[in-house]
C-alpha cells in the first residue's frame, strides 16, 4: 500500500450526486429549487423523520451559534435544519417543514441565494450526538443565471456498510429518479465533495478546464466528467449513437431514458463496485464527448480516493 492510500485507509467521505437543471425562467427555476427542498426531501425520507420534527420553526439569521439547542429535538430524537447562505447573510431555520416555515423558504429562494440546504437526522438523547440521515441542497451561480443545481449528499460509508447499503442505495436512486423525471436535467454526476461542485475529472484537471461554471453551458456537446451515475443530454446521447450504442459498450448496468431526452447511465448497481475496469469502461464509452482535460496527479495528502479518475 502506497503512502497516499495508507493515509486514507479507514476514512469516509461525502459522495455528492449533482443534477444540473437548465431553466431560463426565473420563477420556474425558484419553483424547482423549492420542490427539491420540500417534495424531494420527502421522497428521501424513507424513515419517516419529517413528521417527528419539532413544530417550532425557530429562526436565526446569524447562524448556528445563536440557535439554542432544541429540547424538543432531544425528546423526539430527531433534528432538522434548513440553511440558506446568500452572499451577505446566513439563515438557519429549525424544522423547515412546519407550515409556517414554507413561505420563508420560498421567499429566500426567490432571491437566488448562493445555496440552500436541508439536513435532517437523528440525535442521541444521551450525548446529543447527531447522525445525518438526509442532506439535500440547491446551488445558484451568478455566472450561470439559467441553471440551478440540485445536490444529494450521502456518506460513502452508508453505501458500503452491509447493514445500510441496500436502503441507502434505494433512497439515493429513488430521489434522483424523482427529480430526473420532473425537471430538465441536462447533466448529472456522482463525485466526492469538491469545491464548487467540481466533478472528479474537473477536480484533477489543470487550467480553465477545471472550472464548473465554464463547463456547465457546454452540456449540448460536452460532458464535465464520467461517473458511477452520469446523466447526459439528449444531444450528447445522439452524438454517441443513442441508447443501443451505449448498451453495446457494456459499460452500464442500467440506461434509462428521461422525459427531456437525456439518458441516465448507471455503471454498477452498487457504488462500491465502481472500481478499476468499471471506471475505465465508462471513460471509454464517453471519451469522445468529454471536456478537454490535462489531468494533474493528486497531491500526496489525505483526501478523497482517486479511483473515479483514470490517470493515463
Amino acid at each position: 500500500m502506497d503512502a497516499f492510500a495508507s493515509m486514507n485507509e479507514g476514512l469516509s467521505y461525502n459522495l455528492c450526486v449533482e443534477l444540473t437543471v437548465h431553466e431560463p425562467n426565473d420563477s420556474r427555476r425558484a419553483d424547482i429549487a423549492f420542490q427539491w427542498l420540500t417534495e424531494g426531501v420527502s421522497a428521501a425520507d424513507a424513515e419517516g423523520l419529517i413528521p417527528a420534527l419539532p413544530e417550532n420553526p425557530r429562526l436565526s439569521e446569524a447562524g448556528y451559534k445563536n440557535v439554542p439547542a432544541s429540547a424538543v429535538a432531544r425528546r423526539t430524537g430527531v433534528f432538522g435544519f434548513l440553511e440558506v447562505s446568500p452572499a451577505d447573510t446566513f439563515g438557519v431555520l429549525y424544522n423547515p417543514y412546519a407550515t409556517g416555515a414554507l413561505p420563508w423558504l420560498r421567499k429566500q429562494l426567490d432571491r437566488f441565494p448562493e445555496s440552500a440546504g436541508a439536513r435532517i437526522g437523528t440525535i442521541d438523547p444521551g450525548d446529543g450526538q447527531e447522525t445525518r440521515r438526509i442532506s439535500l441542497s440547491v446551488t445558484f451561480d451568478e455566472d450561470l443565471p439559467e441553471y440551478v443545481k440540485l445536490v444529494y449528499v450521502v456518506d460513502e460509508a452508508e453505501l458500503a456498510a452491509q447493514e445500510t447499503s441496500a436502503a441507502a442505495h434505494a433512497r439515493l436512486l429513488a430521489t434522483i429518479g424523482w427529480a430526473a423525471h420532473r425537471f430538465d436535467v441536462v447533466f448529472g454526476h456522482a463525485s466526492y465533495e469538491h469545491a464548487g461542485g467540481a466533478t472528479e475529472q474537473e477536480h484533477y484537471t489543470r487550467g480553465p478546464g477545471r472550472v464548473p461554471s465554464i463547463n456547465t453551458p457546454l452540456w449540448r456537446s460536452r460532458v464535465r466528467g464520467y461517473s458511477w451515475l452520469t446523466i447526459v443530454s439528449g444531444d450528447i446521447a445522439l452524438a454517441l449513437g443513442g441508447r443501443p450504442a451505449l448498451e453495446a459498450t457494456g459499460a452500464f448496468q442500467e440506461i434509462e431514458h428521461l422525459p427531456n431526452g437525456s439518458l441516465l447511465l448507471l455503471a454498477t448497481r452498487r457504488f462500491q463496485d465502481y472500481r478499476g475496469e468499471a471506471v475505465a469502461a465508462v471513460k471509454r464509452a464517453l471519451r469522445d464527448v468529454l471536456i478537454d482535460a490535462e489531468l494533474r496527479q493528486p497531491p500526496p495528502v489525505p483526501g478523497p480516493p482517486t479511483f473515479m479518475v483514470v490517470f493515463e
